[in-house]
């Protein structure tokens, strides 16, 4: 009997706080009721400023819009002085003509564009272009340097130590060297025609000093089609180096050549280099 009350009580006790947070959840509830509503009337009003503020920006970034349109197209955004710097040879008009940078908008100005043309002028080294300014551009020009000459009949050009013809450029040295050509070459020919090899080959005997080591002083340089390249020495005989091939092998044929032709007596013209170890002696 005693366990049987116990057994009551107990679920009478459960049942009371069972009914006790039924009733504390129903005094309650129109609280969460009301809170739910005003957070839903917040989110309302929250999506309704956002509407308002986005319909009151649209003018505002329109008339952005339409400022930044009317500052590109007027003098202000508009390329209006440019400064060349280095020239000494080209006339720096004629760069900023080539460049077509002036009055061009600084928004849409395409200055890689702007120093490949600059750079494409026969006698241009090097080029840099940058902006100066608002509305400015500088040019540095790197001018090319002369090396020496070439010359056929009457017409003679300068030129790099590549062979490269230069139409502007700071001008040879006053001892610069001059090939002279006695090829063949059409006469419809706009520009003479340079065999780059010879002069890379006469650049590489003068920066050396080849002749100077030897006791020698070259007076000429000629260039044959058949013959290639033949260096006029002062009170020596002639060499005909024809070209770069066997370089060392030549220069050390004659070395060995001059030092005993300067213990004989014997009148020498000419010595051909061309055919290596068969040397030729005229």
């Amino acid at each position: 009997m005693f366990g049987r009350r116990n057994i009551i009580n107990k679920k009478k006790q459960i049942d009371r706080t069972s009914n006790l947070a039924v009733k504390r959840l129903q005094k309650n509830k129109p609280w969460i009721v009301f809170c739910k509503k005003q957070l839903s009337l917040t989110k309302g009003i929250l999506l309704n400023q956002k509407i308002l503020l986005t319909v009151l920006s649209l003018p505002a970034i329109s008339l952005i819009l339409f400022g930044i349109i009317k500052i590109s197209e007027s003098d202000i955004a508009r390329i209006q002085n440019i400064d060349v710097i280095g020239t000494q040879i080209i006339d720096s008009h004629d760069i900023i003509k080539i460049s077509n940078l002036n009055g061009q908008s600084i928004f849409s100005t395409n200055l890689n564009q702007a120093r490949q043309n600059i750079a494409n002028i026969n006698g241009i080294e090097k080029v840099t272009i940058s902006r100066k300014n608002v509305n400015g551009i500088e040019i540095i020009i790197s001018e090319a340097q002369g090396w020496g000459y070439w010359q056929h009949n009457e017409q003679r050009v300068l030129v790099d130590a590549s062979g490269k013809i230069l139409s502007f450029a700071r001008p040879a040295p006053s001892n610069a060297p001059t090939i002279i050509d006695f090829s063949i070459q059409k006469n419809n020919q706009k520009e003479i025609k340079v065999d780059q090899n010879s002069v890379k080959l006469v650049a590489r005997l003068e920066s050396e000093k080849r002749f100077l080591k030897m006791g020698l002083k070259p007076i000429s340089y000629v260039f044959e089609d058949n013959r290639g390249l033949t260096i006029l020495l002062e009170d020596a005989p002639n060499i005909v180096i024809g070209d770069a091939s066997n370089y060392f092998y030549k220069i050390a044929t004659l070395q060995e050549l001059i030092s005993r032709l300067n213990k004989t007596t014997s009148e020498i013209n000419e010595i051909d280099l061309r055919f290596g170890s068969n040397v030729v002696i005229r």
